[in-house]
């Protein structure tokens, strides 16, 4: 394709006046579409399919190949004999008739089987046919011996025309006694009619601008076109018949990709192209067409080839430089939340790309709320892959402000991300204090309430969960509610997790173990749009003292959300997860 293309821009830059580009090379279709695309000059693919099968449909039919004539069009290799005639009569039925011909199916039987299946007979040979489509080679030796489709059929040909080639050559040097007469091929037949005026009908390869309405603009379609003085003139088609719109569109998202990843560079169209073919979708996993495109690109890159597309990212389709940034992340470094106002923080700075990074990080902190020794402007000198961490303390002037720090760069190749940390309430709980109490509203997953007093949690909930099924086995694959609290006042606090179950009849209140939680309660009622639950944990089960400040977190999971397929999981926090790291905070914490 890179070449075909050099000799297009070459053609356009140097010829004397209007050239037609002619190109006998496959692959025909997105070599002529990649032309379109770059040369902007006349141009147009040819190949004998058209020809050579109309007069095998004549003998098929018995008729007279003088006598007959055809309408096709579709994509190269995959175009359709829109009409067959027998001196204007449609001479189909003889055809169809043929095909209950033992003998002759079993010349052409991939080509007559799709021919019965989607009613049109397709130009292109039955092994190279087959190669289009997945419901013949890919289904293993039976099929092919079935089908009586020549695997190495190509590879045969191709030797063979190498030598006969060769053959010639040595013939017209030696003696200049070959004789040349004109053959089926267009490319003499529309020189002949461009330089004399002649008309003339081929079949050509061009660019679709509207010639069949219902392929997408500017792919390579095959139609007939009508060639004098003025060159080649492709004609109207109109819509093709769905079925066969269908069959060419499969192989036409495959031509645009790869174009694609040629004219751009991006290596990931590649892996788009192979995994839209139907060949090889039809064979191959996900994972077999990375790895299978990763192994041909390499080696292809060893001989010199495909410069153009980078490396990777591993188990991605992106190409690694376009993912790659300066990171800055600001995480809480805090092992408890005894310190209602410091907050000690650490900002990590990595250098993913290729490239040395010297710039500056803007620290975006409002300092009328906030106090920090940290400046407002970082500079940062990194290595390819290396990091930098710098620990910083920030200081609340009122315990009751959200702290947002924005992070950005001097350029598009760093990527910072905001810290926030909401801001804290000053509250007691249990004893001569008040209770919490939180309410969701307007949440598609769920809503209701959660109340936290001295004697414990009370959850009421309605949840729109249509598969209720929890799984005891495997917590995160099913329903549940699972609750996590940790002291905020211990540096050695060890998190409690409870697990509400929902079944469609009962629920439970369970510890990860399986075991239930002593003086928990839970009920719940299931219908065809959810549940709505109910239950109560004792404080002292949740591991929290009355009067003492407490981390906590909820986070449901649902099978199916609504009518929707598919998990789904949804957290609430009014602390930092004590499961897991987080930057998010929100502190329970008595008065007094």
């Amino acid at each position: 394709m890179q070449e075909l293309v050099k000799v297009g821009e070459r053609l356009r830059d140097n010829a004397a006046e209007n050239p037609l580009y002619l190109n006998y090379s496959n692959p025909m279709a997105m070599n002529m579409m990649a032309i379109d695309r770059v040369c902007g000059l006349p141009s147009v693919g040819l190949c004998h399919s058209v020809q050579g099968t109309s007069r095998q449909l004549a003998n098929y039919a018995s008729l007279p190949y003088e006598d007959i004539t055809y309408r096709v069009a579709g994509i190269n290799h995959v175009a359709f004999f829109l009409e067959f005639k027998y001196r204007g009569q449609d001479a189909y039925p003889l055809l169809f008739k043929a095909l209950e011909n033992p003998r002759v199916f079993a010349s052409d039987k991939v080509r007559f089987e799709m021919m019965r299946r989607l009613g049109y007979f397709v130009t292109e040979s039955s092994e190279h046919f087959s190669e289009y489509c997945p419901w013949f080679i890919h289904h293993g030796q039976k099929v092919i011996k079935e089908f009586g489709i020549p695997i190495d059929e190509y590879l045969r040909r191709c030797e063979s025309i190498i030598a006969t080639w060769k053959d010639t050559e040595k013939r017209m040097l030696a003696d200049n006694q070959v004789s040349i007469s004109k053959s089926v091929e267009y490319g003499s037949q529309i020189i002949n009619s461009m330089e004399t005026g002649d008309p003339s009908v081929i079949y050509g390869n061009v660019a679709n601008r509207h010639h069949i309405t219902n392929l997408p603009t500017g792919c390579c379609v095959e139609v007939p076109c009508l060639v004098d003085a003025q060159g080649v003139q492709p004609t109207h088609i109109g819509d093709l018949p769905p079925q066969l719109a269908a069959m060419c569109r499969s192989n036409i998202a495959v031509q645009e990709l790869t174009v694609e990843a040629f004219l751009t560079g991006k290596r990931e169209h590649i892996y788009h192209a192979v995994m839209m073919d139907p060949h090889t979708s039809s064979q191959l996993t996900l994972d077999e067409i990375w790895r299978m495109c990763d192994e041909l690109i390499d080696a292809h890159q060893r001989d010199g080839f495909l410069p153009q597309f980078e490396p990777a990212r591993k188990n991605t389709g992106r190409s690694a430089a376009s993912l790659a940034r300066v990171i800055a992340t600001i995480t809480d470094k805090r092992t408890h939340l005894a310190d209602t106002k410091s907050t000690p923080l650490e900002l990590v700075v990595t250098n993913e790309t290729q490239q040395r990074y010297k710039g500056k990080l803007a620290l975006d902190l409002d300092r009328r709320a906030f106090t920090s020794k940290m400046p407002a402007t970082l500079p940062i000198d990194l290595a390819p892959g290396m990091s930098k961490t710098f620990p910083f303390v920030v200081t609340a002037k009122s315990p009751d402000q959200q702290l947002r720090i924005g992070i950005r760069g001097d350029g598009p190749t760093v990527l910072g991300l905001d810290y926030v940390q909401p801001a804290r309430q000053a509250v007691r709980i249990g004893k001569d204090g008040h209770p919490i109490q939180i309410v969701w509203s307007g949440n598609t997953m769920a809503e209701g309430m959660l109340h936290v007093d001295a004697k414990g949690l009370l959850l009421a909930l309605r949840v729109a969960d249509t598969d209720v099924t929890a799984n005891e086995e495997a917590l995160r694959e099913g329903s549940a509610i699972e609750l996590f609290f940790a002291s905020a006042g211990k540096a050695d606090g060890l998190p409690v997790q409870i697990i509400v179950m929902p079944y469609r009849t009962k629920a439970s209140v369970r510890t990860p173990r399986g075991a239930a939680v002593k003086g928990a309660t839970a009920k719940i009622r299931a219908d065809k749009g959810g549940y709505d639950i109910e239950a109560f944990i004792p404080a002292k089960a949740a591991g929290f003292t009355p009067g003492t400040p407490f981390l906590f977190e909820i986070q449901l999971r649902v099978n199916a959300l609504g009518d929707a397929h598919g998990k789904v999981s949804q957290t609430w926090q009014n602390s930092p997860r004590p499961h897991q790291e987080t930057t998010h905070y929100a502190v329970i914490q008595p008065t007094g």
